[in-house]
């Protein structure tokens, strides 16, 4: 069994998962012009950190994920399982909604510790560590790419999308309603730029 806790967050629930978790290995990813949450504060000397700044995109679109980001988060968890060999170790991985660019990063840091010929297996876990997911599919793409794997990262992605196609619109449509409602819930969010956004 791995050393390593994972756990994944949006902007909306950040302020209680840091101090409810602790994280001892934290990826932050927000759009580029989005300042970093209050959140941050709370206790940033007790975690390695890595804040990373691109949109949520599945094109090759400037703004979007790129290769650099994607190596930035396999060694940043390669660094967090090294840890894990002393002691143990709580990732905690966020973008805005919690259900791409995070997922997205969860799953390679399943994929480091289930390897990649046991993909399936990681997406698994992926599906029992977050909420209805829809990882960022140029992200891992990029990884798959990057650690040449043929494909096998994608195989298991692709296969949840095809039999959960309106996952990803049902979600945000639920956080739309939300922030509708609720005006603090829609600033840290950004909903107001969904509307009229572009994968």
């Amino acid at each position: 069994m791995s050393n390593v806790i994972i756990r994944v967050g949006g902007l909306h629930t950040i302020a209680g998962d840091l101090p409810d978790f602790r994280p001892t290995h934290f990826i932050g990813i927000l759009d580029p012009d989005t300042p970093a949450p209050a959140a941050y504060e709370h206790e940033p000397h007790a975690r390695e950190s890595l804040l990373l700044r691109f949109h949520d995109r599945e094109s090759a679109l400037e703004g979007g994920p790129q290769l650099p980001h994607v190596q930035q988060i396999w060694d940043f968890v390669g660094t967090a399982y090294g840890a894990a060999r002393q002691r143990p170790v709580r990732l905690f991985v966020h973008c805005h909604a919690g259900a791409s660019r995070s997922t997205a990063t969860a799953y390679l840091a399943l994929v480091h510790r289930h390897g990649i010929a046991a993909a399936d297996a990681a997406f698994e876990e992926l599906l029992k560590v977050t909420n209805k997911p829809w990882p960022n599919r140029r992200v891992v793409a990029l990884a798959d790419e990057m650690l040449a794997a043929g494909g096998k990262l994608l195989l298991p992605l692709d296969a949840y999308r095809e039999a959960n196609p309106n996952r990803l619109r049902a979600y945000l449509r639920l956080h739309m309603l939300r922030g509708a409602k609720d005006a603090a819930y829609a600033e840290a969010l950004g909903t107001a730029k969904w509307k009229n956004f572009e994968r």
